[in-house]
């Protein structure tokens, strides 16, 4: 039986996945920039979520705007493109491109809101066809917003935007008031936001809130956070989900801090996560790690 240890990628934090045609493919805040050329997004390769190849740069400085910061992107592929969402000097961007290698050009090199900083974007598709974004902006703490899509997936319609969570429990409130890194699992009729909490430079986690629409009323999970720190563990945060190539298991994949004692250059970590019923009320997810020790191949 082939095993292995997290982390399985260095140099990297925020991560994305999206699994297309055979293979995952994951993006990241790169965390470990050696020159000019690698400001942007790489993008990696992977057949089981373990082992990966860098691919080089997804996205150049120089077909995006802004110079500096580029963090935490997301993917997804729609109607034969693929759609990269991200921030750059704390203002929200999209790029497309044909191929999920890249290159990534943002055509109109413009922020979303130009006037407003905002990080940490997600899109995510409901069932009935709709897309939303979901996103961080400041005020006296860091809040998770969403609002529907406009229809060509570059812009949001400014009057659904709703500010759906912000920090209101101890663990989220470490170093600085944080919900941030929104990522959206529908479930059984239900929409679950998952989402990290507390300053990144701090033990961090991820939980959760559960809603009945997109952009409804959240009721935070109780036993969040469901990814907590460890010392063997550190600083675990900022997640994706993503399945199995069969669509029947689920792993998250976060960053964690580089030791106990220095926060970066970050590196990528993947773990099983699960749905498990209850006796009364919605199902809650589940977090089998964070796991520092070896552990079976997923598949």
């Amino acid at each position: 039986m082939q095993t292995f240890t997290n982390p399985v990628l260095p140099g990297c934090a925020d991560p994305d996945v999206i699994y297309f045609e055979g293979t995952y493919y994951l993006y990241a805040t790169n965390t470990d920039i050696k020159d000019p050329s690698e400001l942007g997004f790489k993008v990696y390769s992977s057949p089981d979520l373990v082992r990966w190849t860098c691919r080089g740069m997804a996205l150049k400085a120089e077909d995006s705007w802004g110079k500096e910061n580029f963090w935490a992107p997301d993917i997804i592929y729609h109607n034969g493109l693929f759609y990269l969402s991200y921030s750059v000097e704390e203002h929200l961007c999209i790029a497309t491109s044909r191929s999920p290698l890249g290159p990534f050009v943002q055509e109109k090199k413009e922020p979303l809101h130009p006037d407003t900083k905002e990080i940490d974007s997600h899109f995510f598709q409901d069932a009935d066809g709709k897309w939303y974004l979901y996103f961080v902006r400041f005020f006296d703490s860091n809040q998770i917003w969403g609002a529907e899509m406009t229809d060509d997936l570059m812009g949001i319609k400014e009057e659904t935007l709703t500010r759906l969570l912000i920090p209101d429990t101890p663990w989220e409130c470490v170093q600085w008031p944080v919900n941030e890194a929104p990522y959206m699992i529908p479930h059984n009729g239900l929409y679950y936001l998952t989402y990290s909490g507390s300053h990144c430079e701090s033990d961090y986690g991820s939980g959760y809130a559960v809603s009945d629409s997109p952009l409804g009323t959240y009721r935070k999970y109780e036993g969040n956070p469901v990814l907590r720190s460890t010392k063997e563990m550190p600083g675990v945060g900022h997640h994706c989900i993503t399945r199995s190539p069969d669509g029947k298991d689920m792993f998250i994949v976060y960053h964690r801090h580089f030791d106990g004692t220095r926060m970066s250059p970050r590196c990528v970590c993947v773990d099983r996560i699960r749905f498990e019923k209850q006796p009364e009320g919605p199902d809650i997810l589940v977090v089998d790690g964070p796991n520092a020790g070896p552990q079976p191949c997923f598949f």
